[in-house]
């Protein structure tokens, strides 16, 4: 192959690189002494990492939050791992769009702001685990630079309103910081919504809907025979937070529970 008069004095050119400083990085300031192509591919790889924390801002549209959150392929965190060894996710949340501009334009009562708010939540929740990344109610609560609880409570009116099941971190994770799907489940029941149509709203087998109704029953029995909530707990063999759980909703319903209670 012909190559260009000189040409070699644009060679250099080519590699004032990203990539190849990186490989001077290790070859000279860390000492790493191996395969050459060894560096260079490690040097790849913290290449493609800097595209991936740092897009193109002519890859972004105005208004989107680009964040590193935990990968949905995270497993349930074991006791004892630490937030930085899960497995992460760099996704971009569609913090402000044309229509919400629009909606601060509009006159609207604070009901309707406080709707339109939580519509931005659940859009940048969605759209995390679409590009499979989990936000925690904390990530949201951050972002809206709103209180946790008020974040949490706004959380779990949408998703009892719209019988639906957000993928937040502690529901996918099951960490226990988030509403979680076996209350949001028992709520639907309690508004007399059958298991088949809880199961399709949810997005859960029939059997584990079938499942968290049967405990929740068995909880609302104990609580009718005076029975607290760490009895009940090591009765059904089900985990305390889910048994005190069950009691706040089965005592929404069923306040006639506090007072059989209170008798005993």
């Amino acid at each position: 192959m012909s190559v260009t008069k000189g040409a070699p004095s644009y060679l250099s050119l080519s590699k004032r690189n990203f990539k190849q400083a990186v490989v001077h990085l290790l070859e000279t300031e860390y000492k790493i002494i191996g395969s050459h192509k060894v560096i260079q591919m490690i040097a790849e790889d913290v290449e493609d990492l800097a595209h991936e924390f740092f897009p193109s801002s002519s890859s972004v549209s105005p208004g989107t939050l680009i964040r590193t959150t935990t990968s949905s392929s995270e497993k349930k965190i074991s006791y004892g791992k630490k937030a930085e060894d899960q497995r992460t996710s760099i996704v971009k949340l569609p913090l402000l769009t044309s229509e919400d501009i629009q909606n601060k334009i509009k006159p609207h009562s604070r009901k309707e702001g406080v709707y339109q708010e939580i519509e931005r939540m659940v859009r940048m929740i969605k759209a995390s685990f679409k590009q499979r990344g989990i936000l925690s109610i904390a990530e949201v609560t951050t972002i809206m630079n709103r209180g946790l609880d008020t974040t949490r409570k706004r959380l779990i009116q949408y998703q009892m309103e719209r019988g639906e099941v957000l993928p937040l971190k502690g529901i996918i994770l099951d960490q226990g910081v988030s509403p979680t799907h076996k209350g949001i489940i028992i709520h639907l029941y309690e508004k007399k919504i059958t298991p088949p149509d809880i199961a399709r709203q949810t997005s859960h087998s029939l059997e584990a809907v079938d499942r968290y109704i049967s405990d929740y029953e068995r909880v609302k029995m104990l609580l009718g025979k005076g029975a607290d909530v760490k009895e009940i707990s090591q009765l059904i063999g089900r985990g305390l937070r889910t048994v005190k759980e069950y009691e706040r909703i089965a005592l929404l319903y069923h306040p006639e529970l506090a007072t059989r209670k209170s008798k005993i």
